[in-house]
Order: C-alpha cells, then sequence, then structure tokens
C-alpha cells in the first residue's frame, strides 16, 4: 500500500471518529437532580492531523516496522513464502534478508518470540527517508531443532539505519546496516 493509501485510511478513520463521536442523543427531559452536581461530560480533542512531510516520515516508519514485524513470522514459521518479502524490501536489503532466512531454513532454526522496536526516528534524505530504529531482540530468540537456543545469541538490541524508497508503488527498504548497540 502506498503512502498515499495509507495517509487515505488513517484521514478516513479520524473523519469515521469525529462522525460517531457527534452523534450522541440529546436527553428529552431534563434530570432533576437531589444529590451533588453533576460534573460536565470530558471534551473531546481532535486528533491533529500531519503535514504531508511528517506523515512521509511516520510512513516510512512504519514500513521498517512492518519489516521485522513479517521477518519474525517468517523465522517463527519456516512454511511461510520467503517472497513475503518482496513487497517490504528491495535491493542489498531483500538480499541479505533471503541469504539469512534461506541459511536459518537450512539448519533447522527456528524463532520463540517477537522483536520490539521501542524507539524510532526518521529525516528525509535525497529521493526517500532514512529511519533509525532500537531493534530489540531480546524476546526473539533463535532456537536449533532440539529447541535450544542458538550460541552465541547476537547482542539483544542493535540500532539499525534502514533507507526507505518508493519502488513502484510501495515504500521498500533498500538498505539496512547495524549501527551498534541501543
Amino acid at each position: 500500500m502506498t503512502h498515499l493509501g495509507l495517509a487515505t485510511k488513517a484521514m478516513g478513520a479520524i473523519m469515521a471518529a469525529a462522525l460517531i463521536g457527534g452523534c450522541t442523543a440529546t436527553p428529552t427531559t431534563s434530570p432533576t437532580s437531589t444529590g451533588p452536581s453533576q460534573s460536565p461530560s470530558p471534551t473531546v480533542t481532535p486528533t491533529p492531523t500531519l503535514s504531508p512531510e511528517d506523515q512521509k516520515l511516520e510512513d516510512a516508519k512504519a514500513r521498517v516496522v512492518l519489516l521485522w514485524q513479517t521477518l519474525d513470522g517468517l523465522l517463527v514459521d519456516s512454511s511461510r513464502s520467503i517472497n513475503e518479502l518482496d513487497t517490504l524490501a528491495s535491493g542489498e536489503a531483500l538480499s541479505s534478508l533471503q541469504v539469512m532466512l534461506t541459511t536459518v531454513r537450512q539448519r533447522g532454526q527456528v524463532q520463540v518470540g517477537a522483536t520490539r522496536i521501542p524507539s524510532q526516528s526518521a529525516l528525509a534524505k535525497g529521493d526517500g527517508w532514512v529511519v533509525t530504529s532500537c531493534v530489540d531482540r531480546s524476546e526473539a530468540i533463535l532456537t536449533d531443532k532440539a529447541g535450544q537456543p542458538v550460541t552465541p545469541a547476537p547482542q539483544p538490541r542493535l540500532s539499525h539505519e534502514s533507507t526507505v524508497q518508493l519502488v513502484g508503488a510501495n515504500l521498500q527498504i533498500t538498505k539496512d546496516e547495524v549501527l551498534g548497540s541501543c
């Protein structure tokens, strides 16, 4: 889905929430109060809309999160097709992921648990975006055929710098570099 498609869906959800929120029934009679006074209803604060530039940054960050979620699924379930990555990554990033997944699967290894991304930042660069993510794999354990953790385990929290570009109609990660611990 393109960033325009994501923006359209987000705007539709915001508008639907606003319309539903405004559809409350008005009482036909006013209640008489014999007890303590009632407090006024809370005021609904509208969700601020993002500028087109900020929305693109958010879309790029979301695409990186989706890539890690998909990668988790492929590591947990080796029957899933490695081709699921084709709409999320391309070029150097896709090649690296394919080699890693193929190697893990040939060894009979599977992942238990999921990756978390506790923090991210993004900036526009050239014809794309650079997303820096702290990738926490402390709960995503790679295990061997016997279910034992693979040793040595990699560092559980690494900072990744991902280059995100529009490739055809999709945002894709075209490069991913490990920067070090986070």
